[in-house]
């Protein structure tokens, strides 16, 4: 009885084999199903290249070149069903993109920016702004704001001369002219 214990049965005879039993088979067992294991797992990573994922976009395949490749294959292998597919868009879009930065590498232009993400763009625009400022916080709308800037206020006055009225409304250009007729005028 102590012996069924041990093994886990407590039930009187109760000497069923366990299915992954060394001893079953002859020591056989644990190996057919450790190959049969790896036969399905095989199989089903064949028929599915890459895993479930997130929302891959064109800049995240460019910067995976072995997944643009996978997703290439795959969608160029059953074009019918998948050529639509948000994966094999993005994959085809980000294959432009890398023959585009091969053809200007060969021709040793300049490689363009990288795409700057919105919070990247909000950092720089904010960094812009600070140094523009220099601390003070004049709104545009001042002639002061203009005054104090001469050479963003030559600019925006150049600007303002291919302009529409509605457009140098929108664009502070009344406050600059002030700014630069006060700079103008003579002092006494």
């Amino acid at each position: 009885m102590v012996a069924m214990i041990r093994r886990g049965c407590f039930v009187p005879r109760c000497q069923a084999p366990r299915l992954l039993d060394p001893d079953l088979l002859g020591g056989l067992g644990l190996l057919l199903w450790t190959l049969a294991f790896l036969a399905l797992s095989s199989a089903l990573g064949v028929a599915q290249p890459l895993p479930p994922q997130e929302r891959r976009t064109v800049s995240w395949y460019v910067a995976n070149p072995w997944a643009l490749e996978a997703v290439t294959r795959a969608c160029r292998d059953d074009p019918g069903r998948l050529r639509g597919t948000p994966d094999c868009v993005n994959a085809d879009q980000a294959r432009i993109v890398v023959a585009e930065r091969e053809a200007r590498a060969r021709a040793g232009m300049r490689p363009e920016a990288p795409a700057a993400t919105p919070d990247a763009e909000r950092t720089r625009r904010a960094e812009a702004e600070a140094r523009r400022n220099q601390g003070d916080l004049t709104s545009p709308t001042s002639p002061r704001y203009w005054a104090t800037r001469p050479v963003e206020r030559a600019r925006q006055l150049s600007y303002c001369g291919r302009m529409t009225a509605e457009q140098q409304a929108r664009f502070y250009c009344d406050a600059a002219r002030a700014a630069e007729a006060e700079a103008r005028r003579p002092r006494s």
